[in-house]
């Protein structure tokens, strides 16, 4: 049996069979440089499998989408035709009440999506950059959620969606500037995360102890989205009481011993203070 470039009689006679029940040569894994091949040394059956070949090829493309053209209804048997379908650019159908229903009742936002938008929010960013990665009409940055998904969300929570409009307010102007003026822009965005922890440490009051501990934990939880910048006066007492808990302040740091004041009377039927038991200073 003689063999051409890859390509018996054998399975050139195969072929042939195929494309006359109206399959094509990728059925008997058939590659287009073995045929062309062998239309050179077989002109005869060249001259009787281009036609085959091309026929079946025009017959497959027109298969090619019966399925979803025969349908008609969609997966939720709501009709596809009329009013209630759009096409979209590559031709296909969408059902309009399927896209109403997911517009109006998305899957909600994960927690992890809602810490990450609000800690953008905070850091300044813009809806764009958050829901599309878009700044400056290109895409610098995977987006963190969808706008649906972030609506939806809003409308059911008015405190976030008041916190959305408080943070978004002067995203215009800051847009402008950014793109006009990128670093003032720049300095201005440092400048007011500098300006943000002395703001926080000014709402402390001045006698608490470890006032930066404090006021860090906060720009740090406006940093990871687990705070709302809007929330920051509220949530003071929450954040004192974690840092207390974390590092009493009514107990010495080393050890477990309560701290004592030197002025207290050490007897009650007397007056003398621990302080005049000490006998010698710490350096002493």
């Amino acid at each position: 049996m003689a063999v051409v470039r890859g390509l018996s009689d054998e399975r050139a006679a195969r072929l042939m069979i195929e494309l006359r029940e109206g399959r094509t040569p990728h059925s008997v894994n058939v590659k287009a440089w073995q045929l062309e091949a062998y239309f050179v040394d077989h002109p005869d059956y060249a001259r009787e499998v281009r036609p085959l070949i091309d026929a079946n090829a025009g017959a497959a493309l027109l298969r090619k989408g019966a399925r979803l053209r025969n349908l008609t209804h969609c997966v939720h048997g709501h009709p596809l035709s009329g009013d209630n379908i759009s096409l979209e650019p590559n031709g296909r159908r969408k059902c309009l009440t399927c896209a109403r229903r997911r517009h109006l009742a998305p899957r909600p936002p994960t927690k992890e999506q809602i810490q990450r938008v609000t800690a953008a929010l905070n850091a300044g960013q813009t809806l764009s950059l958050i829901c599309h990665g878009r700044l400056h009409d290109q895409i610098v940055k995977p987006r963190i959620l969808t706008y649906r998904k972030l609506n939806f969300y809003r409308r059911q929570n008015p405190t976030f969606d008041q916190f959305v409009i408080c943070s978004t307010a002067n995203n215009i102007s800051k847009g402008l500037r950014l793109r006009l003026h990128p670093d003032h822009a720049r300095i201005e965005i440092v400048r007011s995360q500098n300006d943000d922890f002395h703001k926080i440490l000014s709402m402390l009051p001045r006698q608490l102890a470890n006032r930066d501990e404090i006021a860090g934990s906060i720009f740090l939880a406006l940093t990871d989205g687990t705070l709302q910048r809007d929330q920051v006066q509220l949530r003071l007492p929450e954040f004192i009481r974690a840092q207390n808990a974390m590092f009493p302040i009514n107990y010495a740091k080393f050890g477990d011993s309560r701290l004592v004041s030197l002025d207290e009377v050490v007897f009650e039927d007397g007056s003398a203070t621990r302080g005049d038991t000490v006998s010698r200073g710490l350096w002493d």
